[in-house]
């Protein structure tokens, strides 16, 4: 049951133990989604989906703005915050201990302030990210119980949860992005985020990844997630010269609702 409150839409909620709350952000959007820990025929609900044009200079005001037009979002959910970030880097967690702080080696890619810089550790594996100045303060202050994740990060702890006995490549395609997270069983090789025009440019993305790691055509695995109509015309492309071309699996609990994977991820994992 919802209920108009001022200028946001608030869902009736008994006990917001039982519910898993997922926000997703980027520098074009923010959306926020509800599942049910306790009864999973519960249907998801979406509490908003908002879009702006991408302008760094106006990206944490409409992030904050969206936070307090619903303030639903403070509540005492079990909540997890997917950042999709950009300006992503992974290091193993030994080598960036060698350095004085986090920055340090962030800054060797992109620039950004310390306070700035949010990581997250798998496998031994660190990722270090950051979307916009002020975000990370804005986030500790405002939803201080969530747990904040960059959106490569969810993509990879759900597919290195999956031993292969052949390499993988995950593509998940996004307006004008598209992340690669490629593992050999449980290794991983690469994560990384590239823009693209054209689904040609995405195709040769994958090509030149495979012929970085010497990947055989024969025996390694493509998963395509994302836009509806370009993943079909490249599952369609790559069929022509890979013998393992397929879309990935969203996980039940979700696939019935159009959402970001790794927001869908997030809100189904156990």
């Amino acid at each position: 049951m919802t209920e108009d409150i001022s200028t946001y839409k608030g869902v009736r909620i008994d006990d917001t133990a039982e519910w898993r709350l997922v926000i997703y952000v980027s520098d074009t959007s923010m959306s926020a989604y509800l599942k049910n820990l306790e009864n999973p025929l519960e249907q998801i609900v979406t509490l908003f989906e908002e879009q702006w044009q991408r302008d760094e200079s106006s990206l944490l005001r409409h992030i904050e703005t969206t936070v307090y037009d619903h303030p639903q979002l403070m509540d005492d959910f079990s909540t997890e915050i997917v950042v999709c970030s950009p300006k992503s880097m992974w290091a193993p967690e030994a080598l960036i201990s060698d350095y004085e702080d986090e920055s340090e080696m962030y800054n060797k890619v992109y620039r950004a302030d310390e306070g700035d810089i949010m990581s997250d550790v798998h496998n031994g594996m660190c990722c270090l990210y950051s979307l916009v100045p002020g975000l990370a303060a804005f986030l500790r202050r405002t939803l201080s119980g969530a747990r904040v994740s960059c959106h490569q990060t969810v993509l990879a702890r759900r597919f290195m949860s999956r031993g292969s006995d052949m390499p993988r490549i995950y593509v998940d395609i996004r307006d004008g992005a598209v992340d690669f997270i490629v593992l050999d069983d449980r290794r991983m090789l690469l994560a990384a985020t590239h823009e693209w025009h054209d689904k040609m440019d995405i195709a040769y993305h994958i090509f030149n990844i495979m012929d970085v790691y010497g990947l055989d055509r024969d025996n390694t695995q493509v998963s395509l997630s994302g836009i509806r109509e370009v993943k079909q015309d490249l599952l369609k492309l790559l069929r022509e010269h890979l013998s393992y071309v397929m879309l990935t699996m969203m996980p039940s609990a979700v696939s019935k609702v159009e959402m970001p994977i790794a927001a869908a991820i997030a809100l189904a994992r156990s």
